[in-house]
């Protein structure tokens, strides 16, 4: 999960699925113990650009702060909202992510600078995002930072490791507070996304992430028939 989410993202999916299939976790319990892994996720990702010779630019811990607020928003959405809330929205989700992924053309961006409050409105949703599902966050933030750093991929990946770090982190309290997080399956995925993340991103400064591109389309198929499977289970519990 951590190479992936760090190179291409969406491999939440894949934590998700472990946390619900192998651990027997409650998705009221596998979606909030995603959260540490994704302070890994950032966090190592950013020492693993810096190890790269990459430096990070100041502005992104401003749009990374940001962001901060609408975390706790989104933990707190998680937290009360019923399951067919969140798969429904995971569905539409995954369904973005595949169509952006499929997509044969570069992220667009605007011509010209965007105002500062649509800048702070994306990353506020990025952290909102963050909070409630995790899953695809580096896709929101791709596209809220895509314009600020030139479609430059490689720079939006170091930029979008700032916003991973604060908004995960700023999750993770809330979750923590609340006692809603399984700690031992969810630090033994901090460990393996630590790994993975580190060694992605000195990677990517390198090869690009074309080539993972068929990985993300194929784990975001896979879980988006598994999220519509669990739709419908759960509307015919109904």
């Amino acid at each position: 999960m951590g190479a992936i989410n760090n190179v291409a993202g969406g491999a939440g999916v894949l934590a998700l699925m472990a946390f619900t299939y192998a651990c027997g976790l409650p998705l009221a319990t596998a979606n909030p113990s995603l959260r540490p892994a994704a302070i890994a996720v950032g966090l190592f990702g950013f020492l693993g650009f810096l190890r790269a010779g990459l430096k990070i630019p100041a502005r992104a811990w401003g749009q990374a702060l940001m962001a901060v607020p609408g975390a706790p928003i989104g933990s707190w959405l998680a937290l009360w909202l019923p399951d067919l809330v969140f798969r429904l929205y995971l569905v539409a989700v995954l369904g973005l992510l595949l169509w952006q992924q499929l997509r044969t053309q570069p992220i667009a961006s605007s011509a010209g600078p965007r105002p500062f409050w649509v800048g702070a409105v994306g990353c506020l949703l990025v952290g909102v995002h963050m909070g409630y599902a995790q899953i695809a966050v580096g896709l929101l933030a791709t596209l809220v930072l895509a314009a600020s750093y030139e479609r430059d991929l490689v720079a939006v990946n170091a930029a979008k490791s700032t916003l991973v770090i604060t908004t995960a982190v700023a999750s993770v309290g809330t979750f923590a507070f609340t006692d809603a997080i399984a700690w031992g399956p969810a630090m033994a995925l901090f460990a393996g996304c630590a790994i993975g993340s580190y060694a992605a991103s000195h990677w990517s400064v390198q090869k690009g992430s074309s080539s993972v591109r068929r990985v993300v389309i194929v784990l975001a198929a896979l879980t988006l028939v598994d999220q519509l499977v669990n739709v419908a289970l759960l509307l015919l519990r109904d």
